[in-house]
């Protein structure tokens, strides 16, 4: 890539490395290195918001957390962000979750006894 002129990252390459260096499976990070994972990440994000945009079922022009939550749940390729981005649900609906499982807990604990 020293031939071709290098494309600018809009992301802070500053804040790339420090997550890239959080690996303990990483010591060292070259330029290069740092550069095209930015990049890479960079194309990731647009291409994930204009699926999400296309596939929002509003007419508005913005793209929502709700939007982001419902395709990365809904497609299989994304069920890796399913924890960074997860759907919302109300207070009551997680009480109510909670409980549930609290329940089966209980039913499991007596049937094992």
């Amino acid at each position: 890539m020293a031939d071709k002129e290098r494309v600018p990252n809009t992301l802070p390459l500053s804040r790339v490395k420090t997550i890239m260096k959080s690996s303990p499976d990483v010591s060292s990070i070259s330029q290069e290195a740092l550069h095209t994972t930015g990049k890479a990440t960079e194309l990731f994000i647009q291409a994930l918001a204009k699926v999400s945009l296309e596939k929002s079922k509003s007419d508005q022009t913005e793209l929502s957390y709700n939007d982001l939550a419902e395709i990365v749940n809904s497609e299989e390729t994304l069920q890796f962000l399913q924890d960074i981005i997860p759907r919302k649900i109300k207070m009551s609906e997680y009480y109510d979750l909670i409980k549930e499982e609290e329940e089966e807990d209980e039913e499991k604990e007596e049937d094992g006894s």
